[in-house]
């Protein structure tokens, strides 16, 4: 033992004095020499323990740089992971779905806190003398013994973190799936709902929707017992019986599955209170619950299946809710999660980005391609992704027949062979990203895909039907923000594709490179061939297909000619549709007239040369041109007499259309030139070109327009918008300056027309009657403007109106008709206007109001209300003398948005006829009214309780002079209100601008009453009083309040009257030009009458006497705020109270503060450990503020270390700021999140950074610092400091005269990812220096050189 301590004393004697190279060397050669001989009893006892000591020793440096490189690891992934508080409040049973993710991410934080602190003690360390770190071999050994525990917790936690439980924590927490759960969980606990249907495409998610759902409703307790069981296409009742009793521990030994069924409900009614809960996965087709023995009564089912019919239809489900692919960024997010850690190769992690959006979105794909590809090498990737863009019909990877198996089976289970033909088609022709209607029913009808059928209209309608089931049954989906196309998922389409390539010799090449024509015997099997946006620009010699149907080819540039030879189309006999897109065609080919089948021929696109030819396909039905370049259409075109369709929309060079072509294409069912011709001839003045009195030639003999021509937009004048889509069949808009053209033919298009606009038309006095006798039975869109002598849309010329008027319309809007007086001038049917959704009017000078009340009452599908610029208009609606008073008037019950804009004599939205007609001017003068004085002055809000709408959701009001908006009744000062106002109830947007003399905007009772509302804006209006009236509001104000602006109010003194009341939902605020606004609310000492005295003292004040109080107290909490903006706010001087609701601001992400004067600073520490989620801070144009953040009242007896989130920092214009913190925040607070840091005219500003923060800005990426007056980029401390910006790629110092030192102490920087450095303006500083400085010697001569001015940048390496 003796020896032993004399080699333990010896080893420690030497490893003071020399490297630890030596030390390792000659503790190596001491135990070989000395201790072996000891014995093996030793060597167990002793030795290893001791080399185990020296082991951490010697691989110090190795082991604390092995912990920093994981600990970056698990910081990545910790970034990555959904913060619980960042889930939206009301799915609160989302958040606390895993505990094990919160017990993952407190173990993470408390890891990554260890492992801060030996990084900080390894810094420190580095600053001592290379003597003083020889001395601390115990302290050493004891630090790389911790940074090598520390790096076996990190791989554990990250093995844990890669377990499924997260990746479905994930995938739940995707705001596509969280919406679909949280309503899902709603209609559960709603008593009219026993039977809900969740449907969508095959793999998109729904058995793992419904079974997270099922986890949740146990969890919350809504129901005693949950049963699940899959069903499949091939229902086996005794196995899903099985499933059911399994799930609900019963036993079944019946063994019929009648017997088991009776027995099931026999066990599920026995008990009258229990609730249970049934979910069949993947119903098929109709399933009857009796089978089962799931009861009627007394439980509730969801049902999941691919075919939304069969739920709704079949099942009878009373709700259903449709789940859509995933989101981008929610598919990569999931996709990334999957493949774990394998995407750290960037060119990898490129190439997975690519695969992931080729999966778009399909839950099933992306899981089984990410699972397949993981941990595989890059050229794997990129075979996969060529596989999911250009899928072979064989040789499929196991990946690929997952997804189509799944697809295919939806295919088999279509109910007939006309619809799987049809869904093949449809796939066959989405060219991008969706397919329209119109193109496709163009293909079918020369197809004749579709039997019996023989007419344009029967066609459509039967595409919009199979479409209709095609998307029940999943396989089809909306096209984004239109109705006139759809969509088919690009898995989908390339499973379709396959089956259409297998079953019916389709051909289909896209995308890129050359087109490679198969071989010829191949050739001779196709029946449909189609090329899209491949590099092509001519056509084979010939093409030898004699089964071929269709032929689609989609250049994919139309630079140059391109070739199509004379003998293309010989072996084409059987060729029924021809479609050649995007090309420059200066001839046809004559071999084309060889084509005596050809039904359908579309050339858009198209720059076109001589088409003459066309004339020679005499059995051409459906001639389309859409977007092509052409100036004449040849007059061959009059001989296709089997004609159907012609189609010229967009053809905008178009110039002549010869006379005598249009009238002599007597089958004609569809004409379009939308967009296109616009040179029509009067009839009778020449020859040359076409007018519309051809037209009625159409339908011959009948001289009646159209009998024959079903559809056609015509737009005559240069007026009119093209985009404006309404689903209208017959559509015709003039812009005539005299009424006299209309005796040219153009009166006839009057007669079943459904969209009519109308502009100038002078001479006309009314529509109805003088345009048409019959009252438009059919129309369902009328615009009229800029008329200056139409009186009446509705003129009786004195005469008893009969027939109803408009009976059809969905939308009427008016525009700048300066002389209408009104709709009409006598009493109209009540049924007239009964149908319609849209009312626009606008600039309509003499109009005193809308609709009489008889008409109002009758209008109840009307939705969508926007008055503008009607500068005498009184009231929207207008009691007729001698109706009864009705106390409960509801006006337009499904109205969802109305917009009230500049009507300066407004009164009220309903009034009477006798206030209409007096022109009393202004009601009452500001100033004038006292508030107890009301119930007696007559003033009436602009809503009084007659008006009920309690379907509105959107509510916008605009320069209206009126002082009260929505008041509960004229007892306003009384002190109980109603705790619901039925008038109300669905608003979720309030707006109102620019309203001069409004009062109050709300009373106590209908705010209380807006349970619904999430946007409330207030600009430019001048209220006298608060927001509400004098009214002591609840606790829980607008519960669904979203976003909040109040901006440009001079004498808002408060938004209410109130204490600790929450906005629980809010979380966009902005707040500017508010410059008497206080507080935020003001809470009242007294109660009952003596309130308005008290706030009659309060308002007297001066500001000045006030000022001093925060704009934000104890009184009002904001538990989910994530934007606040507060604008110029010249009085505000104090934002917080320094006592703040306990869960107020937590939220909070991003702050900006402009034009706050008087403000002093933004954050004093004693709460700003409460901004727990600030990530972005921008404060500009404050002339007084002094610092950022104001530390001086902190307890620095704190342990604790808070770091602070903040990622994004502007501060401009601040000229008296001279710090940003006051004081150097270590070991209260830690900055280490900043990212962005940019400082601009600061001219105070001495130093930007205190040492400590400047030390741990390891995730700053941009500094920027320009015209201030720093002297020091960092404030000095007596000590050898080294700074380490490890990700700042751009430093940006310009216009700093005054910069003489980065840091004024001896320091060293490191920069290595530094790319951009842009210094200018910097005079007193040498930016780079190439001295090579030992750093001793640089401690040792710091004391007396500490003024001499150093460099910013020291180019070569510092020496040890």
């Amino acid at each position: 033992m003796a020896i032993v301590s004399v080699v333990v004393a010896i080893i420690v004697v030497i490893a003071t004095m020399v490297s630890e190279a030596i030390v390792k060397y000659i503790g190596q050669w001491l135990i070989e020499n000395m201790v072996k001989p000891v014995g093996q009893l030793l060597i167990e006892k002793l030795v290893k323990p001791i080399g185990q000591w020296l082991g951490y020793l010697f691989h110090y440096s190795s082991n604390i740089e092995n912990m920093k490189e994981q600990v970056k690891k698990l910081r990545d992934v910790r970034e990555r992971v959904p913060l619980p508080h960042s889930v939206d409040a009301a799915t609160r049973k989302i958040e606390e779905i895993e505990t094990d993710v919160n017990k993952w991410l407190e173990n993470a934080d408390l890891i990554m806190g260890k492992a801060k602190e030996v990084i900080e003690d390894e810094e420190k360390s580095k600053m001592r003398s290379s003597y003083a770190i020889c001395l601390n071999l115990k302290h050493r050994h004891q630090q790389s013994k911790k940074a090598k525990k520390i790096v076996q917790d990190i791989n554990e936690v990250l093995k844990n973190w890669r377990s499924d439980k997260f990746i479905h924590m994930d995938y739940m927490n995707f705001g596509s799936r969280m919406l679909t759960v949280k309503r899902l969980m709603a209609a559960l606990g709603d008593a009219n709902f026993n039977m809900i249907g969740v449907w969508g495409m095959p793999g998109v998610g729904k058995t793992t929707l419904v079974r997270e759902v099922a986890r949740q409703v146990k969890e919350e307790k809504l129901f005693d017992e949950v049963a699940i069981a899959t069903v499949t296409q091939s229902p086996n009742l005794i196995k899903i019986q099985g499933e059911i009793a399994d799930k609900l521990d019963l036993k079944l030994d019946k063994e019929t599955p009648r017997g088991r069924a009776d027995l099931l409900r026999v066990m599920l009614t026995e008990d009258k209170n229990k609730k249970i809960l049934f979910i069949l996965d993947d119903i098929w087709e109709k399933l009857d619950l009796d089978d089962i023995g799931i009861p009627r009564t007394g439980c509730k089912v969801v049902l999941t299946s691919r075919n939304r019919d069969v739920l709704s239809s079949e099942m009878g489900t009373q709700k259903d809710f449709g789940l859509e692919v995933l989101q981008k960024e929610e598919a990569w997010c999931l996709f990334e999660k999957l493949s774990g850690d394998s995407l750290v190769d960037s060119n990898l992690r490129t190439k997975a980005i690519e695969v992931s959006t080729a999966c778009a979105g399909l839950s099933l794909a992306l899981v089984t391609v990410a699972k397949a590809l993981k941990n595989k090498c890059l050229f794997e990737w990129e075979d996969a992704l060529q596989k999911l863009r250009r899928p072979a019909p064989r040789n499929q990877k196991r990946m690929q027949e997952v997804i189509y198996s799944a697809i295919k089976l939806s295919y088999n289970h279509l109910e007939s062979p006309e619809l799987k033909s049809f869904f093949l088609f449809c796939a066959q022709n989405q060219v991008f990203s969706s397919v329209p209607y119109q193109d496709l029913l163009k293909k079918c009808f020369g197809l004749r895909l579709f039997h019996g059928i023989s007419t344009l209209e029967k066609a459509r309608n039967r595409t919009y039907t199979l479409v209709r089931s095609l998307k029940d049954s999943g396989l089809l989906l909306d096209a984004p923000d239109t109705s006139d196309e759809f969509r088919v998922h690009d898995l989908t389409r390339d499973v379709a594709l396959l089956i259409a390539y297998e079953t019916q010799n389709v051909l289909t090449m896209r995308d890129e490179g050359l087109v490679e024509w198969p071989d010829e015997d191949d050739m001779k099997m196709c029946t449909s061939i189609s090329v899209f946006n491949r590099d092509i620009h001519e056509l084979p010699d010939k093409l030898e297909c004699p089964e071929l149907r269709l032929l689609y080819v989609y250049a994919k540039d139309r630079e140059g000619s391109f070739i199509i030879s004379n003998t293309f189309f010989k072996g084409l006999k059987k060729l029924k549709v021809l479609d050649l897109t995007y090309m420059r065609l200066s001839s046809l080919p004559s071999s084309l007239k060889l084509l005596t089948n050809l039904r359908t021929l579309c050339l858009d696109q198209c720059v076109l040369g001589d088409i003459a030819m066309i004339g020679e396909m005499k059995n051409l039905e459906i001639l389309s041109l859409i977007y092509s370049e052409f100036k004449y259409l040849p007059r061959e075109i009059g001989l296709l007499t089997h004609l159907r369709m012609l189609d010229l929309s967009d053809c905008k060079k178009l110039q002549v259309i010869p006379a005598n072509v249009l009238s002599r294409l007597i089958l004609l069912e569809e004409l379009y030139v939308g967009n296109s011709f616009t040179q029509w001839e009067v009839e009778g003045l020449n020859n040359e070109r076409a007018s519309l009195a051809e037209l009625k030639h159409l339908s011959r003999p009948k001289d009646l327009l159209f009998e024959k021509l079903k559809r056609y937009k015509i737009f005559i004048g240069d007026v009119w918008d093209w985009s404006d889509k309404h689903e209208s069949s017959r559509v015709l808009k003039l812009k005539l300056n005299t009424c006299n053209q209309l005796e040219s033919g153009i009166e006839m298009l009057f007669n079943g027309i459904e969209d009519l606009c109308l502009d100038e038309l002078n001479g006309v006095k009314s529509i109805v009657y003088e345009l048409d006798m019959k009252g438009f039975q059919q129309l369902k869109h009328l615009h009229v403007q800029n008329n200056a002598e139409i009186k009446y849309i509705i003129h009786s010329r004195g005469l008893v109106i009969d027939d109803v008027v408009f009976p059809a319309l969905k939308i009427f809007s008016l525009k700048n008709m300066i002389n209408l007086e009104g709709i009409c001038d006598a009493q109209l049917p009540l049924t007239s206007f009964r149908d319609i959704r849209i009312l626009k009017m606008e600039h309509c000078e003499k109009l005193k109001f809308v609709f009489s009340s008889s008409i109002a009452k009758g209008l109840s599908q009307l939705q969508e209300m926007e008055i503008k610029e009607c500068n005498i208009m009184r009231a929207i609606v207008v009691k007729e003398d001698g109706e009864l008073e009705d106390r409960d008037m509801i006006l337009f019950p499904q109205l969802r948005h109305l917009k009230l804009q500049c009507l300066p004599k407004l009164m009220s939205f309903l009034s009477t006829q006798n206030s209409i007609i007096t022109d009393v001017g202004e009601i009452i003068h500001e100033g004038e009214l006292d508030f107890q004085e009301i119930p007696h002055t007559g003033m009436q809000p602009l809503f009084n309780e007659e008006v009920v709408f309690p379907n509105l959701e959107t509510l916008e009001l605009s320069s209206i002079r009126s002082e009260q908006i929505l008041l509960h009744n004229q007892h306003r000062a009384s002190s109980s209100f109603k705790l619901t106002d039925p008038r109300f109830l669905n608003l979720r947007n309030l707006t109102v601008k620019g309203s001069g003399n409004l009062k109050y905007l709300l009373s106590s009772s209908i705010a209380t009453s807006m349970i619904q509302l999430k946007y409330l804006v207030m600009e430019e209006v001048l209220l006298t009083e608060d927001l509400g009236e004098e009214e002591i509001i609840p606790k829980e104000l607008f519960p669904q309040l979203e976003l909040l602006i109040l901006n440009d109010l001079p004498v808002l003194k408060r938004f209410c009257v109130g204490s600790n009341i929450k906005f629980p939902s809010l979380k966009v605020m902005w707040i500017g030009k508010c410059p008497k606004l206080e507080s935020f609310i003001f809470k009242p000492v007294s109660s009952g009458m003596t309130l308005s005295k008290e706030l009659k003292e309060v308002n007297s004040e001066e500001i000045s006497q006030t000022a001093m109080q925060p704009l934000f107290n104890e009184e009002v909490a904001f538990p989910s705020l994530e934007t606040l903006t507060i604008k110029h706010m010249e009085n505000l001087k104090i934002i917080w109270h320094n006592q703040l609701a306990e869960d107020s601001f937590f939220k909070l992400q991003s702050l900006f503060v402009d034009h706050c004067e008087n403000l002093v600073n933004i954050f004093e520490s004693n709460m700003l450990t409460r901004f727990q989620s600030l990530k972005r801070l921008d404060v500009t144009y404050c002339g007084s503020l002094q610092e950022v953040f104001e530390l001086q009242r902190h307890d620095v007896r704190e342990a604790h270390v808070t770091a602070i989130p903040l990622k994004i920092l502007i501060l401009y214009r601040l000229p008296k700021m001279k710090q940003v913190w006051n004081k150097d925040p270590q070991g209260i607070f830690s900055f280490q999140n900043l990212q962005e840091i940019s400082v601009w005219e600061c001219e105070s500003l001495q130093s930007l950074f205190p040492t400590s923060v400047a030390r741990f800005l390891m995730q700053l990426e941009d500094l920027r610092i320009v015209d201030c007056g720093v002297e020091e980029i960092v404030s000095w401390e007596e000590v050898a400091a080294r700074f380490v910006f490890p990700k700042v790629t751009l430093l940006l110092l310009f216009k700093l005269p005054k910069l003489k030192w980065f840091c004024q102490g001896v320091h060293t920087s490191e920069w290595p990812l530094l790319k951009d450095l842009k210094v200018g303006g910097c005079d007193q500083i040498e930016i780079f220096t190439s001295k090579i400085l030992n750093f001793e010697e640089t401690i040792e001569q710091s004391q007396l050189e500490t003024s001499i001015q150093q460099p910013l940048f020291l180019v070569e390496e510092v020496r040890g």
